[in-house]
């Protein structure tokens, strides 16, 4: 798809609803820790998750307890870590602890990488590691090969995942779509139809997933190509389709 991908349909109730978290529901901020949360959104989610009878989930890359601090623990289901750790709507958690013994020394190896160049920020997730260069563009392709170097001597434990001015080690073969897919097999997401939004590249595989199960993705900006079938310029544009669906539903 490219920049002129359609507008998304309005929301209706009988879809399963999955929204990343930076660069969707909030703007990227230049450090991870200083996105703003806008006073309407919160009160917004609890009325859409209500309408789709709890059918909403949260998939990001951030670690399950930063996704509650933000959204004031508002949000049942979510996914952190790119799908590594999931809850459901009963509140059950699962982690991925693969490779657990061995991240201590990429963390090392990261932090002293970070630690030399003014522009970097090692954010620690725990199960994952991921290097910011917003701060200086041009460490791109030299973050990108600190985390190659980590994910060759994790032999398999590990890979790249490349995001906007970020790479991050990651565990292997753990995706969005990997709790996606879980979610859409138990309740109350089941025999509904899959809407994926995202921003990033991060978030195209499951917007290729979704096209394949009835569903569509939706691309929030307007930058680059796309999986996506639908797009919304901006983040504000997509907490006003949020809002027109609350709107909708509450006049009817």
């Amino acid at each position: 798809m490219n920049a002129e991908s359609l507008a998304p349909p309005p929301l209706t109730a009988d879809v399963a609803l999955f929204l990343d978290f930076d660069g969707t529901l909030v703007d990227i901020a230049p450090r991870p820790a200083d996105v703003r949360i806008p006073a309407n959104l919160i009160p917004c989610l609890d009325q859409v998750a209500w309408l789709l009878s709890g059918a909403l989930a949260v998939v990001s890359g951030r670690p399950l307890p930063v996704i509650d601090a933000f959204l004031d623990q508002s949000v049942r289901c979510a996914a952190g870590l790119h799908g590594a750790e999931r809850r459901n709507a009963l509140g059950h958690v699962r982690k991925c602890t693969r490779g657990e013994d061995v991240l201590d020394s990429y963390r090392a190896i990261l932090g002293a990488f970070s630690a030399a160049h003014a522009g970097l920020l090692l954010e620690d997730k725990g199960a994952s590691l991921a290097l910011h260069f917003r701060g200086d563009p041009a460490l791109k392709d030299a973050c990108r090969q600190a985390v190659d170097e980590c994910v060759t001597a994790s032999h398999g434990l590990f890979e790249r995942l490349d995001g906007k001015m970020v790479a991050e080690l990651k565990p292997a073969g753990i995706t969005k779509v990997t709790a996606v897919e879980a979610y859409m097999n138990e309740a109350p997401f089941a025999g509904r139809r899959p809407v994926f939004v995202g921003d990033d590249v991060t978030d195209e595989i499951a917007f290729v997933h979704v096209s394949k199960t009835n569903g569509f993705g939706v691309k929030v900006g307007m930058d680059g190509p796309t999986a996506a079938a639908t797009r919304l310029p901006s983040v504000a544009a997509l907490h006003q389709w949020l809002k027109d669906f609350c709107d909708h539903a509450h006049a009817q």
